[in-house]
């Protein structure tokens, strides 16, 4: 089994608090990943990593068995696409313009002759191209959630790295969105979830990284993972469990 990224003895420490202990992660290709603890508990800080938008105070961090820290910004926008919490768009721009964000760091590359045919397959499968040319601002927040995850998808690259992309969606969304992740994984490639759904990630995910205060309890497949003892020293309290 490949390896798409992997966290080699990292640690962050910011203001005195250790966000991130020493930690060593493989994360294997074409699988679900599910971060999974409390709030707090490092799991950003575990994605922002991965996406080199954050530097580690020790260690290293690569992806496809490159270090991250000698890859250019567009470099690392072709290996991996980040959909982080802070999402807030503040102009008018249309619904269409922020997917095709995604395609930026493809311009001027032989793979941009595709770009509005991908951007046109990014919209219908978020179920946007009916409202493509909407400002953004004036949508609702699962609306505004989909039109990130469209430029995310538009964007084509093997690592996905999602930080509560389901936060604001319904039911109905949240299982395409569980659908088009499966089928990313299917197809090779590579996605990174953070999530307090756990009962969903328990079904959605292949795997799972427990955290506690910046410390990794566990890295295994779901169903090791994600039982009453695990989730009891991951939350510190009991969760119900079938």
């Amino acid at each position: 089994m490949s390896i798409a990224a992997q966290l080699v003895g990292v640690s962050v420490r910011t203001n005195g608090v250790q966000r991130l202990s020493p930690t060593s992660i493989e994360i294997p290709a074409g699988r679900i990943t599910a971060v999974i603890g409390r709030n707090g508990s490092g799991k950003s800080t575990l994605l922002s990593l991965l996406a080199g938008e954050l530097a580690p105070d020790t260690g290293h961090v690569e992806i496809d068995g490159l270090p991250l820290a000698g890859l250019s910004a567009r470099e690392r926008a072709q290996r991996r696409a980040l959909l982080s919490q802070e999402r807030h768009v503040s102009f008018g721009f249309t619904v269409e313009n922020v997917v095709s964000w995604g395609r930026v760091a493809w311009r001027g590359t032989p793979r941009s002759r595709d770009d509005q045919s991908i951007i046109n397959e990014a919209l219908i499968r978020h179920d946007l191209a009916h409202i493509r040319q909407r400002a953004v601002t004036s949508l609702s927040g699962g609306e505004r959630t989909r039109v990130h995850l469209a430029r995310v998808q538009a964007q084509q690259s093997a690592l996905l790295l999602l930080d509560e992309a389901d936060a604001d969606l319904d039911l109905v969304t949240r299982q395409a969105l569980d659908e088009s992740l499966r089928e990313h994984a299917n197809s090779g490639g590579t996605v990174i979830v953070v999530s307090h759904d756990v009962a969903r990630m328990r079904h959605a995910c292949d795997d799972v990284i427990l955290l506690r205060e910046g410390a990794a309890l566990m890295h295994g497949p779901a169903a090791e993972a994600l039982n009453r003892s695990a989730l009891r020293d991951a939350f510190g309290i009991d969760v119900p469990w079938d």
